[in-house]
């Protein structure tokens, strides 16, 4: 954190326009070492200290001074003029005794009062008193000192003074109505604003040190002090925290105080508008949980409805826990947790899930979701608000059955590409059940050009098979290519469908082990990576996962596996290369969901038939985090050996000219826009019309 100079401040700032604590308190006091303080009454001097900047402030060594007023008899301050101190030290003493005690029983200032009281223990907060004193013809003894004045200083020398009718609060709330307008003045803004700051300066330092007309100042009256310390909190940090929490409230919709982004909104606007049914198309990044989640807190606070939130797999199941925990306690929500390893929902499931008082929301994994177990032990009906996370997953034969009309009334689906590849009977059913997929979609392309995703750069490398791949790339070719032309003169010959289909897995498979992706990951990682970059390499299965971590070991770079069969603490792999940066492998487990958003490189291995594969794994690295202005995608692209087989049987081939015509558009949106170009003349070349290959592939399920 850099110093006071670094702030842009302005001459003046209004309640109304300007939000004072965050635009001008807060961004001081976090720079600032010392606080100079002019308020009214000693009670006021309790509101200056407990502020959300005030523990980082203490932790420098940071140092405030307060001088607040007090009112004495006509004869008490007639005794301090005639030089009678202990006189009106004495009454003084009272005075102030009593604004202790009273300030302590105060039911709604006892508490920042006991944080001032020990941080004057601890000699971070030093306090005088300023009492006016009267002249010839001023019988008036209620008079006070009551200027409002400030001045923070940093270690550089540099100040701000800052005058007006502010009042902070101890909870750090701008808007309370006390909060008006004050003027400010920095030494660093040229000649009249160092002028202006030196005099307030000058003048708080005579008023400090008593040598200012018409005011005494007195230290703090010892007794005082010591009633005050004996009230002084034990733990003055966390009871801050503590009180700054309730006094702060939500902002609408997200404890955390978040907002919704205009996609966002008009998403749940369009699925409020459907009968709250729908599924929002959200590009990977751009907050659909966030979505979902409001939509969760309505349900569940003004409407009285129960939750239940299904999503894919273990990790995001704890994802999605903790942000429900987070998002949800200040509403009183319970949650039932169904598999991920927790299970004994099956004896409270079906009262947790009916109609009552109770604030109720469950969370489950889709294979425990979509069992005959939980189905039938559910309180089915149009109080059961459905939220489905990766919703593509709920289009296969076995998830389906959990698309139960009667089970579920509203229903929300989220995926960033919701259509099943290859499967046009699941994706009928999605579409039915949830009555459609929202507009308007969020694309990748919007998500970067709105900077919700970051922008990135797209290298493409093109891999070519090995003489042997190549060879039986040829003959597997050429075997499709003569039975599906036996298919297409009517050959209905049992088993001929299979076939062809088991023939195109085993070419699949040339393309997905192709022998020069590995030393294609060490030549890339061994020319960019560097120290403190983090980079995900994502690989087809755990034999190249291993292949790749032992190349890569062997050149003399460190690689962390990740994989659902691994022995090690996923979650810690994934803190550690968020934390220190490094390289992760991966497969599968990592295409949904997961958030590393600091993740700033991606090398793509992996071949894939499925179209949302290839969007996710290169979504992943998209998303944004503090200090990430751009991603880099590195993108294995497998080019196929020419065979001469009949132009409709090489569209069949999805995992490489699919995938070509997917690495084109997503070329095109990236900074680099001329890796498009290379990708263009490469299909042109394999004679691939990519417009027309998008949305080629299919599904790959896991039912079981």
């Amino acid at each position: 954190m850099g110093g006071l100079a670094e702030l842009g401040l302005k001459t003046s700032y209004h309640k109304g326009r300007d939000d004072i604590a965050e635009q001008f308190y807060l961004p001081c006091m976090r720079r600032a070492v010392a606080l100079d303080r002019a308020v009214g009454f000693f009670r006021s001097s309790v509101y200056i200290i407990a502020w959300p900047a005030l523990r980082d402030f203490v932790r420098r060594g940071g140092h405030i001074r307060v001088l607040c007023s007090q009112v004495l008899s006509p004869e008490d301050l007639d005794a301090l003029k005639q030089g009678y101190a202990a006189r009106a030290d004495a009454a003084l003493a009272a005075r102030s005794l009593d604004d202790v005690r009273a300030l302590l029983n105060d039911e709604v200032l006892r508490e920042p009062a006991r944080i001032l009281a020990a941080l004057v223990a601890a000699g971070h907060v030093e306090l005088k008193i300023a009492l006016l004193r009267g002249g010839q013809t001023d019988a008036r003894s209620d008079r006070i000192f009551h200027d409002k004045l400030g001045i923070f200083r940093d270690t550089d020398g540099n100040h701000v003074v800052f005058k007006g009718s502010m009042n902070e609060t101890w909870a750090g709330l701008a808007a309370d109505g006390n909060l008006e307008s004050i003027d400010v003045a920095a030494s660093w803004l040229g000649a009249r604003d160092l002028d202006r700051a030196r005099v307030e300066e000058e003048y708080f330092e005579d008023l400090w040190g008593n040598r200012y007309p018409t005011l005494t100042v007195r230290p703090f009256p010892e007794v005082a002090l010591e009633e005050f310390r004996k009230a002084a909190a034990e733990d003055w940090e966390a009871d801050l925290e503590r009180i700054l929490k309730p006094a702060c409230p939500p902002k609408p919709g997200d404890p955390r105080g978040r907002k919704l982004k205009d996609h966002q909104r008009e998403g749940l606007k369009s699925w409020a508008s459907n009968g709250r049914r729908g599924i929002l198309a959200f590009a990977t990044g751009s907050g659909k949980t966030f979505t979902a989640i409001t939509a969760i807190r309505e349900a569940l606070g003004e409407r009285g409805e129960v939750a239940v939130v299904v999503v894919p797999d273990q990790v995001l199941f704890g994802q999605w826990c903790q942000e429900l925990e987070e998002t949800t306690q200040d509403l009183g929500v319970q949650i039932l947790r169904a598999g991920a390893g927790y299970n004994r929902w099956r004896d409270n499931l079906h009262l947790w899930t009916a109609p009552g008082p109770m604030r109720r929301l469950v969370l489950a994994t889709l294979k425990t979701a979509a069992s005959e177990d939980f189905r039938s032990r559910l309180a089915g009906g149009t109080h059961l608000f459905l939220v489905a996370d990766e919703v593509h997953r709920l289009g296969s034969p076995h998830h389906r059955k959990l698309m139960d009309e009667r089970l579920f009334g509203p229903r929300l689906g989220l995926s960033a590409t919701p259509e099943r590849a290859g499967d046009e009977v699941g994706t009928a059913a999605l579409i039915g059940f949830f009555r459609g997929v929202l507009e308007p979609r969020y694309t990748l392309a919007d998500a970067v050009r709105d900077r919700v995703l970051t922008p990135y750069f797209y290298r493409p490398h093109t891999v070519r098979l090995a003489d042997d791949e190549a060879e039986e790339w040829r003959r597997l070719s050429t075997e499709i290519a003569q039975l599906t032309a036996r298919m297409a003169t009517g050959d209905t010959s049992p088993g001929l469908d299979e076939r062809i289909k088991r023939l195109l897995i085993q070419r699949a498979k040339v393309v997905k082990h192709a022998a020069a992706k590995v030393p294609l990951a060490v030549e890339v990682l061994s020319t960019e990576y560097q120290s403190g970059q983090r980079w995900i390499v994502y690989c087809d299965d755990l034999f190249q996962l291993e292949a790749v971590c032992d190349a890569l070991h062997g050149a003399g770079l460190q690689a962390m596996p990740f994989h659902s069969q691994g022995e090690s603490d996923r979650a810690a792999t994934l803190r550690w290369l968020d934390l220190r940066g490094g390289i992760v492998v991966a497969i599968k487990c990592l295409d949904e969901g997961v958030d590393v958003p600091s993740v700033t490189h991606a090398l793509i291995l992996a071949s894939s038939k499925n179209p949302r594969e290839f969007v996710q794994r290169r979504g992943r690295v998209l998303r944004r985090a503090d200090n990430k202005a751009l991603a880099f995608v590195h993108d294995a692209i497998v080019v196929p050996p020419k065979v001469e087989v009949p132009v409709g049987e090489r569209a069949k081939d999805p995992i490489t000219t699919g995938e070509l015509a997917r690495a084109v558009e997503f070329a095109q949106h990236a900074d680099n826009p001329a890796a498009a170009v290379d990708l263009q003349k490469i299909a042109i070349e394999a004679g691939i019309d990519w417009r027309t290959l998008l949305n080629n592939g299919s599904e790959e399920d896991e039912d079981e």
